[in-house]
């Protein structure tokens, strides 16, 4: 996967606006499934002090913390034959834009496929993501906690 600049402006002493960092985001974890890039986390309601520290920090979990959202990019490389897309679901509701290549959404009903410049919402649902193309499948991802889903009232 190719590095990623992350760009962070905040405010001077002074209270000007500023670039406050402009580096390579050093967030970056590799699994079995797929390279992932977080660049952003908040917990609750985000807040623009001056002060400016780094909010990620190692093993950021898949899910977006309490009341806040993650913003990641993901590489998804071509499944390996014979191994199976991760199915999970978590209580978010996932905005995805596919930078490059191309990947199937796959639900409980079926699946879609997705190419470069889709957009897909993802609403607490169960789902894995499958790169069947034979190259990498680059994904924005920004992840919103959100609501539990609750069982249909009869």
């Amino acid at each position: 996967m190719r590095e990623i600049r992350r760009i962070v402006t905040g405010h001077d002493g002074e209270g000007r606006s500023t670039v406050v960092e402009d580096r390579v985001c050093p967030h970056v974890e590799t699994t079995a499934d797929a390279t992932v890039t977080n660049l952003w986390l908040h917990e609750g309601r985000p807040g623009n002090a001056a002060d400016y520290r780094d909010p990620v920090g190692p093993g950021v979990p898949l899910p977006p913390p309490a009341r806040g959202s993650v913003l990641r990019v993901v590489e998804f490389p071509p499944r390996e034959p014979g191994r199976s897309a991760f199915v999970h679901r978590t209580d978010s509701l996932d905005y995805a834009y596919v930078i490059d290549g191309e990947v199937y959404s796959v639900l409980d009903d079926g699946e879609t496929l997705l190419r470069a410049g889709d957009a897909l919402v993802q609403r607490g649902t169960s789902h894995a993501w499958d790169n069947r193309s034979g190259r990498p499948c680059t994904v924005l991802f920004a992840l919103l906690d959100a609501e539990p889903l609750r069982p249909a009232e009869g």
